[in-house]
């Protein structure tokens, strides 16, 4: 090793201490991005699509239900009180525009997707296919978990939180949840308070797998605990 290598080794390996150190020097565009909501009509941002048509809604207080099945399709269904705006969102066609235009962090395609004004409420209604799935029996709702940054760098997908002031899993019929998850738990569901006035308001473990297992089987924490070592290991190959 010649004289000016040996000198710039140490100033190399200052450099790369420095980048371990602060993974944002790497990629400075890369910043995880902000909380998203569950329920997204249920926040500010479904006032900001009316906006972009022409509407302005006040909204109430807002609840959200996610009904499991045991095939892993969920149904999710959201009601929102409007104290003003109502009237323009009983034209169908507006409505559903407005409802399209607001995003989802936890379903990228939504299927039946319904709109409708119910006594001055807002109620959204669609299912997905993509929010749970069944190993060895044992239905697993893995939607809160989020994408990450590359290595070396920050960012990744913004954690979730209700959106909704009531964000309600049930488990499938015929099925108990297991552990305790959320503000309250029961046998068969987990419920979470949020402030859908309040930005970024309730919290939702984040990357938290929920397991749902059928009634009256038979060393049902056992079962839960391979399904999720069947689930690790076949992550390691994604």
């Amino acid at each position: 090793m010649d004289v000016s290598t040996k000198r710039s080794l140490p100033l190399c390996v200052g450099i790369l201490v420095i980048l371990l150190a602060n993974p944002a020097t790497v990629s400075p565009g890369m910043a995880k991005a902000p909380p998203e909501p569950v329920c997204g009509v249920c926040t500010s941002a479904l006032d900001e699509a009316a906006g972009d048509h022409g509407v302005s809604l006040q909204r109430g207080e807002s609840r959200m239900t996610i009904q499991l099945s045991r095939n892993g399709r969920a149904e999710f269904v959201a009601h929102v009180e409007l104290t003003q705006g109502a009237d323009r969102l009983r034209n169908d066609s507006l409505r559903d525009t407005i409802v399209r235009d607001v995003s989802y962090i936890l379903v990228d395609d939504r299927v039946d997707l319904r709109t409708a004004i119910v006594d001055g409420d807002l109620r959204v209604r669609y299912a997905s296919r993509d929010v749970a799935h069944t190993t060895l029996g044992v239905v697993q709702f893995d939607a809160f978990h989020t994408r990450g940054a590359p290595p070396l760098a920050t960012g990744g997908e913004g954690s979730p939180y209700p959106g909704a002031d009531r964000l309600t899993l049930r488990a499938p019929p015929g099925y108990e949840l297991h552990g305790s998850h959320g503000d309250f738990t029961n046998e068969t569901s987990a419920r979470w308070h949020g402030d859908s006035h309040e930005r970024y308001s309730g919290h939702i473990e984040e990357d938290v797998t929920i397991s749902f297992s059928p009634e009256q089987s038979r060393f049902p924490n056992v079962r839960i605990a391979a399904a999720n070592f069947l689930d690790w290991v076949g992550s390691l190959g994604g």
